[in-house]
């Protein structure tokens, strides 16, 4: 008989959301930078270093962290604090925030080499309906955040896309919004990728080849079941230069049953690993 758990810790509820809590052992600390406030957040090192590299190799690494409180400079308290719960398994709603606290949430995720919170926030992004309100500030969002390329790139194109579908709303925006440097230089760039958008969408296919219908052409290439063309011309390996091409009729199973080109009316059947292309 196995012996039973002795003790089970949820670490939202037993150590997360007690606060002062005495197990704590490093602290991060915040100063508002329009009214000097400071403030602080408790976790604990070993919680922070299971989830992440970076915290691993800061607080047990051979050149770990000597201080115990540390000063956090690019994140804001609010998004920091979102970053722990994430870490802590707490549940954490990504569709309730807005895109400037995912942008500053991938950027944590980014430096502590949390891939599949960058993957869940792209998914979000990707994901998420978007309307008129929104897409001055998924644009303006996109562009502070271009040094973190696969989320801006992600942000820009739901909102290029949404204008490339609903032009209408370009005009509601210009209408709407005040004239600024703040507001004009996104929403101009923004018109002008979901332009790009559009032509290279409506842009023509390349057309296929009228023998093989492949694009790229499919000369000189073998013959297999996977690009098998009724009525392509095929050409029999070993016989040098082409001379005999053949017009194909059916596939069944290894066996292709072709006609002379010359002469329709003589049919025969080869093996489909014998024939090639002929399309030139």
């Amino acid at each position: 008989m196995a012996v039973p758990n002795i003790q089970t810790v949820d670490l939202v509820a037993t150590i997360r959301d007690i606060s002062p809590n005495p197990t704590s052992d490093v602290s991060f600390t915040f100063v508002d930078q329009s009214t000097g406030e400071k403030s602080e957040l408790l976790a604990h090192k070993l919680v922070l270093a299971c989830g992440s590299s970076v915290f691993m190799a800061q607080f047990y690494g051979s050149i770990k962290e000597k201080e115990d409180s540390i000063p956090v400079e690019d994140s804001s308290m609010t998004t920091f604090k979102v970053f722990l719960d994430i870490l802590y398994n707490k549940k954490v709603l990504l569709k309730s925030m807005d895109y400037q606290l995912l942008g500053e949430l991938f950027y944590l995720a980014d430096k502590h080499l949390l891939d599949p919170l960058k993957d869940a926030i792209i998914e979000e992004v990707s994901t998420r309906k978007m309307v008129t309100e929104q897409v001055l500030e998924g644009a303006k969002v996109a562009e502070t955040h271009a040094h973190l390329s696969k989320f801006s790139e992600a942000l820009f194109e739901v909102c290029s896309s949404f204008l490339k579908d609903n032009p209408e709303s370009a005009l509601e925006m210009c209408d709407n919004e005040e004239v600024s440097e703040e507001n004009s230089l996104p929403l101009h760039r923004l018109m002008a990728r979901a332009n790009r958008t559009k032509q290279k969408s409506t842009a023509p296919p390349a057309p296929n080849c009228s023998n093989c219908e492949h694009d790229p052409c499919l000369h000189e290439e073998q013959l297999t079941a996977d690009n098998f063309v009724k009525g392509t011309s095929v050409c029999v390996y070993e016989i040098f230069p082409w001379s005999v091409v053949y017009k194909t009729v059916k596939l069944e199973g290894s066996r292709v049953t072709c006609v002379h080109i010359s002469n329709n009316s003589t049919s025969r059947t080869r093996d489909i690993a014998t024939l090639k292309f002929c399309c030139k």
